[in-house]
C-alpha cells in the first residue's frame, strides 16, 4: 500500500470520527434585552410648578435611572398644545430636581412632540434600561449513560443561570462589564499625605473589624 493511499484512508477515518462526535452545545446563560421606559406626566394648564404627586414621580424616576438607566434621560414637551407654557415651566423645575437627585446635566436630553392642538398634553419621560432574561430549563433528562465526549446538556448550569438573572442588580452587566467609576480624589490625597509623613497608608480597622478569632474560641 502506497503512502498516498494510507494518507487518504487516514483522512477518511478522521472525517468519519468527526461526523460521529456531536458538536459541543453552549451552556445555558442568562442574558439581557433593552427596553424603553416611557412615563407620561399630566400637566394642568392652570398649574404653577410641580404638584406633590409630580415631585414624587420625578424622584422615583431619578432613582430608577441612576440604578439601571442607560443613555440619556429624555424629556419630551408638548408642542402646539393648550398647556405648552405650563409644561415648559414644569420641565424647568423637573430639570432642577433631577440635578438635585444626582443626575448630571449632560445626562438629560430633551425634545418636542406634536400635541396636535390638544388642550392638555403630558410631559413624557423616557430612558433605556435592560431586563434580565433567564434560560428555559428542561425538566426531562436524557440518558446520560450514552453521553458523548464534549457534549453539553441544557440542564447543567441552568438553575445557576436563572438565579443569576434574578439577582443581578443591573441586567446590562450580563452583556458587558461596567466602566471604571471616577477616582476618589479625597482618598487619594489622604494616602499621599500619609505616605509623605511616613505613616501607614493602609485603611485602619478597629478590633471589631479585624476578623481575628476570639481567644475564647481558640
Amino acid at each position: 500500500m502506497s503512502a498516498m493511499m494510507r494518507f487518504t484512508i487516514l483522512l477518511g477515518a478522521l472525517a468519519l470520527a468527526a461526523c460521529q462526535t456531536p458538536a459541543p452545545r453552549a451552556l445555558p446563560q442568562a442574558t439581557a434585552v433593552a427596553e424603553t421606559v416611557r412615563v407620561e406626566m399630566p400637566v394642568d394648564p392652570r398649574d404653577n410648578g410641580l404638584t406633590w404627586a409630580q415631585t414624587d414621580l420625578v424622584a422615583a424616576l431619578a432613582e430608577e435611572y441612576k440604578a439601571v438607566g442607560h443613555g440619556p434621560f429624555v424629556i419630551s414637551f408638548p408642542h402646539q398644545a393648550g398647556n405648552s407654557e405650563a409644561a415648559i415651566a414644569a420641565i424647568a423645575e423637573v430639570r432642577t430636581r433631577l440635578y438635585d437627585h444626582g443626575l448630571d446635566w449632560r445626562q438629560i436630553g430633551g425634545g418636542a412632540y406634536d400635541a396636535r392642538g390638544r388642550a392638555s398634553a403630558p410631559v413624557i419621560f423616557s430612558f433605556e434600561r435592560y431586563v434580565a432574561v433567564a434560560p428555559d430549563c428542561p425538566q426531562a433528562w436524557p440518558d446520560l449513560t450514552e453521553a458523548a465526549p464534549g457534549r453539553g446538556y441544557p440542564q447543567f448550569g441552568c438553575a445557576t443561570a436563572n438565579n443569576l438573572a434574578a439577582m443581578v442588580a443591573d441586567p446590562r452587566d450580563l452583556l458587558a462589564p461596567r466602566g471604571l467609576g471616577d477616582p476618589d480624589a479625597g482618598r487619594r490625597q489622604a494616602v499621599i499625605d500619609a505616605w509623605r509623613r511616613g505613616d501607614p497608608t493602609a485603611t485602619r480597622r478597629s478590633a471589631e473589624e479585624s476578623g481575628a478569632v476570639s481567644e475564647v474560641v481558640e
